[in-house]
């Protein structure tokens, strides 16, 4: 991983399909999709998916950085969910002098130690029998498959590294510290770490009673500015998406590519007074065809181009050509869209 490429690609899939935005206005229910224009939904999901996935990407970053800088975390597997990317407890020191191929353990199960002595007498009390529930009961839903997770550092390269897969996705994060010249570091050192090269890659599958995702996507991004008083975000990246979303009588698919870039876009580090973006943009260029059908039959290709600019509040423009709306970060909705 080379320690100052920009190749980002986008984690998470791109241009996931607004839940309620079927009219120009994102932000009200308008007209039902199936009777407006389709040019004119294509707007309105554009803008809003666009955004969702942006004020989505952001955080995530900062999640990522919490987990390289804090704790090391990468090196922990977890069972959490994905995008539970907070912090888990740190090992004692980082993993000098291991192989590419080692990797942490997870800790032995906790129900080991629960289990009694091999000297504890067994119960005198009788046990009740065994409870089946009639068949027309109710049974309780089945789990959910379980996420694997597994780590490992590369002594060589120096680069930290998790592959978790379950619950359709498959995500492999790595990252890289680097000094103030670019050169790759063992570890976070404060004062000396200037730079975290992060890359993810992630292979994602959803499917609910009205829509069905499928994406690929990677992500390439520096984070810089360790040694100053603010995080600089640059990089650049692509995804593979179909997404399918029915409405009504009329079902609309999106099939396409998009491509992306983070250009400046610059934090405090003290995010818990300024917590968004003081400048910056994010630019998604989205090639998809949308194609409408049931109700309403139609085929269209899209080309558009969405620029965010960060303003240092959570209410920040987005565009798309002469289209432009503005994009909450705090709650990932779009409106006044003109």
């Amino acid at each position: 991983m080379p320690s100052r490429s920009y190749s980002f690609i986008t984690f998470a899939g791109v241009l996931i399909l607004a839940i309620a935005c079927s009219s120009d206005n994102p932000a009200g229910p308008g007209t039902p999709s199936q009777t407006a224009p389709l040019s004119s939904a294509i707007k309105s999901d554009i803008a809003a998916s666009a955004g969702n996935a942006i004020a989505s990407d952001l955080e995530t970053l900062i999640a990522n950085e919490a987990a390289a800088v804090g704790s090391f975390a990468v090196l922990v597997p977890s069972t959490g969910s994905f995008g539970d990317d907070a912090p888990a407890s740190p090992p004692s020191n980082p993993p000098s002098g291991t192989t590419p191929t080692d990797s942490v353990k997870p800790p032995t199960s906790p129900t080991d130690s629960a289990k009694p002595p091999a000297s504890t007498p067994p119960s005198s009390e009788p046990k009740p029998p065994a409870s089946n529930p009639p068949s027309g009961e109710p049974q309780p839903a089945p789990a959910p498959a379980p996420v694997s997770e597994s780590c490992s550092f590369n002594a060589a390269a120096l680069i930290y590294s998790c592959v978790k897969t379950g619950e359709g996705q498959s995500v492999v994060k790595s990252y890289q510290f680097l000094d103030a010249s670019g050169k790759p570091m063992e570890k976070f050192v404060r004062g000396t770490t200037d730079a975290i090269h992060f890359l993810v890659k992630s292979d994602a599958k959803e499917a609910k009673d009205n829509y069905t995702s499928v994406s690929h996507s990677l992500r390439d991004v520096v984070e810089s500015g360790f040694l100053g008083p603010n995080r600089v975000y640059n990089g650049f990246g692509s995804s593979a998406d179909t997404n399918s979303r029915k409405e009504n009588l009329s079902t609309r698919t999106y099939t396409g590519l998009s491509v992306d870039t983070l250009k400046a876009v610059t934090f405090v580090d003290e995010r818990a007074q300024h917590p968004y973006p003081l400048s910056g943009v994010a630019v998604r260029v989205v090639d998809y065809t949308a194609v409408s059908t049931g109700e309403q039959l139609e085929t269209t290709t899209v080309h558009k181009r969405v620029v965010v600019t960060f303003n240092g509040t959570a209410d920040v423009p987005i565009s798309l050509g002469d289209y432009s709306c503005v994009l909450h970060l705090d709650t990932h909705k779009v409106d006044g869209c003109k």
